[in-house]
């Protein structure tokens, strides 16, 4: 069981005290009723690829591995939906709607591997989503189990019709296993870009990374992905197999247009020109796949290539006012400098999304408690300044405490109120996102 005992945060583990890995949706229900009658904490899990300390069981009792529901059941070519199962990871959705013309467009870093489900649960997002939106701008409908065992569906192709009128999809959107057990979705397709444009600028300093952000966001081609990655990340990137001949010291926009050909041919050169008169230099374009993949690709494995030079690293995932960029960087790694520990900054610039890393060792006395003070005054600024604790990775156990920061009283009471009526004993994943959901069993 010692594989289910963390999800991708990595250094807080908890070893459940059974796994279950239902073979399909029917079973999955039979599974949770038994366990609810047995009064065992219920954590539902995908692939464990969450940055929140979301799907592991904080409290015992047992993780449920929805891994063979992987199903994909039917893609509407006519209507632009398909219908999925929960286990069913976004590379292998990409991958079968390729033949029809049609895409998905969520695309989070761990895309290979990651599951619908956990996406759903944690309503995700990605490099794209600046343009096209994060999960719960493509979730139709959905079917849960519910803590009982009952089976419910919540919305669909045709939206609230039929004996699933009761349209409650965005209550379990981004509700992060406290509500019930996704089995499967009906997820709204767009048809595949003509063609894209893919851009890489460098910056010397902070002014002109923001400069040319704020450029980008204002040019009328509407870029569908912004990403920056701060000069420590490059120099990880470029000292590994995935080196794209990058300048070390700098720090790198990633930026994409898509669109018809006609159209975004017209518009290159505008957006080149943009990102010069920002001030950034070794400005380069094109439409080459090869390209493309290549750049996204080394801006998608920061979470692979930190495990290989750090034996723990915490990211944070903090939205902000894109004003605020300078001044936050400048406070994570004044913060990290001090401590004593490396920080190593991406972020998807285009919607403020900032994912700031910090390398530590657990096994090393108060490395711990200063990455949790780390995170904490940064919490703190990044409230100050208008921003909130999470974009993409969901708050789970990590960013509980943090949940005051944002929320009075009244408008906690009020959220807290909708997994106590869907599960009134906090029987599923407790102990996350609220800090006081704690099953007394």
């Amino acid at each position: 069981m010692a594989g289910y005992d963390a999800d991708g945060l990595g250094y807080k583990s908890f070893r459940p005290d059974l796994v279950v890995i239902p073979s399909n949706a029917e079973e999955l229900a039979r599974v949770v009723q038994v366990l609810n009658d047995s009064r065992l904490p219920i954590c539902m899990r995908g692939a464990g690829t969450s940055l929140s300390g979301g799907p592991v069981a904080v409290q015992g009792g047992a993780v449920v591995h929805t891994s063979q529901l992987r199903e994909i059941r039917k893609i509407n070519r006519e209507g632009l939906w398909c219908e999925v199962e929960s286990g069913v990871n976004l590379n292998q959705l990409d991958a079968a709607l390729l033949p029809s013309g049609l895409c998905y467009p969520p695309d989070p870093s761990s895309g290979p591997v990651c599951t619908l489900g956990g996406n759903v649960a944690s309503n995700a997002g990605g490099a794209h989503c600046f343009r096209y939106g994060v999960t719960s701008n493509y979730v139709l409908g959905l079917e849960a189990v519910l803590l009982d065992g009952t089976v419910c569906r919540f919305g669909g192709p045709a939206g609230g019709r039929g004996s699933w009128r009761e349209d409650w999809k965005r209550l379990m959107i981004g509700s992060e296993g406290t509500l019930g057990a996704f089995t499967r979705f009906w997820l709204r397709l767009t048809p595949r870009s003509e063609k894209s444009w893919t851009f890489r600028a460098t910056c010397a300093d902070l002014a002109t990374t923001e400069r040319a952000i704020h450029a980008l966001v204002k040019h009328p081609s509407f870029p569908v992905a912004i990403e920056l990655m701060d000069p420590r990340s490059v120099a990880m990137v470029e000292s590994s197999p995935m080196a794209v001949g990058l300048p070390m010291d700098h720090f790198l926009l990633v930026a994409e247009i898509d669109g018809p050909a006609a159209l975004v041919d017209r518009r290159a050169e505008s957006v080149a020109g943009v990102l010069r008169e920002a001030g950034c230099t070794g400005v380069l374009f094109s439409d080459d796949p090869a390209m493309r993949t290549k750049l996204f690709k080394a801006r998608k494995a920061q979470g692979g290539l930190l495990g290989q030079v750090s034996p723990d690293f915490l990211v944070q995932d903090a939205v902000i006012p894109k004003r605020a960029l300078a001044e936050l960087l400048a406070l994570i790694y004044e913060e990290a400098d001090r401590a004593g520990l490396p920080a190593v900054t991406v972020m998807h610039a285009g919607d403020g999304n900032l994912h700031p890393n910090f390398l530590f060792d657990s096994r090393k006395p108060g490395d711990i408690e200063k990455v949790e003070a780390i995170s904490k005054r940064l919490m703190e600024r990044v409230i100050a300044v208008g921003g909130t604790l999470s974009g993409e990775h969901g708050i789970g156990n990590d960013k509980s405490e943090y949940m005051g920061m944002v929320f009075g009283p009244d408008s906690l009471r009020m959220q807290l109120a909708v997994p106590s009526a869907f599960n009134p004993a906090h029987q599923l994943n407790p102990l996350k996102v609220f800090p006081q959901r704690r099953f007394a069993a």
